[in-house]
């Protein structure tokens, strides 16, 4: 097991590095051609989405100041234009006020219903950069955990929805390989040295997933994916396959010789030469989507 390197990055610089991260994995694994053109091509810029769960780690975290307007301010006048601009040079985060609302209510939520679980991120690590090499493929890795908390062995990553309902969140794990990401970020805290973060295991036994609703009044649940889980095994076998994909895919360009050396390389040769099967296929069904067209059939007494 290749030891990570543990170091202080922004997320600009994060991002930037060459390593692979889960995300990149999992897309590989949806299409590697669309995995390729965005790495290679894709437009990065933050949805408002992104932007309100980076404002929602930062003030949740305490990674980075989070301002606004007073109630009824807008941006239209050349003195906030001003403020905002002063803030973002100084590397503060600036959300509108009706945000600002959202983000004091989730963080009240856990302070008052699971003050032992706030109280972690004080005495924990938060948002740590990890670089390590796969010893199968010799590719480099790169995680950015949002919280190692000390003196216990589990990590935590905070997630924001429309419903933290365990029904969705059950969901949103396998739509969104909830499951690779508690995988590939207690393997990467794992190749970090022992003593590093003041944890009780080598490897974290679980990652667990604090879920907000980004709404109304902003209630919110944790869940937990465990070692012993049987979707953990699943989510290993997904990791193996998407790292030798890759690997294999960087292997052919390099004896090509046209595409260049390393990550890179394999993506350039993915845009080229994978993508989905072109070959003609009729459509199948399920009896479950049978069901389901039989009912869209039926008249139903709906009035012309």
């Amino acid at each position: 097991m290749s030891q990570a390197e543990i170091i202080d990055a922004t997320d600009e610089e994060y991002f930037a590095m060459d390593a692979l991260d889960q995300s990149q994995l999992k897309a590989f694994l949806k299409n590697p051609k669309e995995w390729a053109y965005d790495r290679l091509l894709g437009d990065h810029t933050p949805t408002d989405a992104m932007k309100f769960g980076t404002a929602f780690h930062a003030y949740l975290l305490n990674t980075s100041e989070v301002v606004c307007l007073d109630e009824g301010q807008t941006f239209q006048n050349k003195a906030n234009k001003a403020w905002r601009e002063a803030q973002e040079a100084m590397g503060n985060i600036v959300v509108s006020y009706k945000d600002m609302q959202l983000l004091k209510r989730m963080k009240q939520n856990i302070i008052d219903s699971r003050p032992d679980m706030y109280d972690l991120i004080g005495k924990g690590t938060c948002e740590q950069c990890i670089v390590w090499t796969d010893d199968n493929t010799g590719l480099e890795l790169k995680a950015k955990p949002d919280l190692i908390p000390t003196g216990v062995d589990y990590l935590v990553d905070l997630k924001t929805a429309s419903s933290a309902s365990a029904t969705d969140f059950h969901k949103h794990v396998i739509e969104y390989g909830y499951h690779i990401q508690a995988s590939f970020y207690r393997q990467a805290v794992a190749n970090c040295p022992a003593e590093a973060f003041q944890r009780t295991r080598r490897k974290p036994v679980a990652m667990q997933f604090w879920v907000f609703e980004k709404s109304g009044a902003c209630d919110w649940q944790p869940f937990s994916i465990s070692a012993d889980n049987d979707v953990t095994k699943m989510a290993g076998m997904a990791i193996s396959a998407a790292l030798h994909g890759i690997a294999e895919l960087r292997d052919k360009a390099e004896a090509d010789g046209h595409y260049g050396k390393g990550i890179d390389a394999a993506a350039r040769y993915a845009l080229r030469n994978c993508g989905y099967d072109k070959s003609l296929k009729e459509v199948e069904f399920t009896a479950w989507d049978m069901s389901d067209a039989q009912n869209f059939a039926m008249y139903n007494d709906v009035v012309a």
